[in-house]
């Protein structure tokens, strides 16, 4: 599509869901966290539903738009979608985060999808700097966060296994 880019990530995080989602939600953060990501204004929000408006800057040019972020912890997953109430400078956006746990809920397997389609001509580098930085760099800078919120995932202590292992040792006699 002319103007217009899609993406998918699937990849692991070494981090719990419930850290992954805390950085994945903290949509105020953006700026700190996600490259490209110039300013994030939430400026509604009722129950699962977040609006929030969303200015990205590259290579000289600054877009905004408007979204509709919907979170649902029962199906691990939250949806995202221009909110077509505003006037954004993109003329549409759509896509999805799931997060299902591994390991026994240790770490985490995120899928990430969204497609954009962009108003107007923008040269190609400006469409590929825009699909690196919202979307494709999905994978970075969701595990570098989740790092820093949920530590380093810990070694069992030197000796921990005695108290895991059912059976004490026993000296030959």
């Amino acid at each position: 599509v002319d103007g217009g880019a899609r993406a998918l990530a699937v990849f692991d995080v070494n981090q719990p869901p419930r850290i992954v989602w805390e950085c994945i939600n903290d949509l105020a953060a953006y700026p700190k966290m996600v490259p490209g990501v110039a300013d994030v204004q939430v400026y509604a929000k009722s129950g699962a539903v977040t609006h929030a408006k969303y200015t990205i800057a590259l290579m000289g040019y600054r877009l905004s738009y408007y979204l509709r972020y919907t979170y649902s912890a029962s199906r691990q997953s939250a949806v995202f979608e221009l909110d077509y109430s505003k006037e954004s400078d993109i003329d549409d956006t759509v896509g999805y985060w799931h997060v299902a746990p591994l390991d026994g809920g240790a770490r985490s397997r995120v899928t990430y999808s969204a497609a954009l389609l962009l108003k107007g001509w923008f040269p190609k580098p400006v469409i590929d700097f825009l699909l690196a930085t919202t979307l494709g760099r999905a994978t970075s800078w969701v595990g570098k966060e989740a790092a820093k919120r949920g530590g380093a995932p810990r070694a069992p202590r030197r000796g921990a296994w005695r108290k895991l292992w059912p059976f004490g040792r026993r000296r030959a006699k």
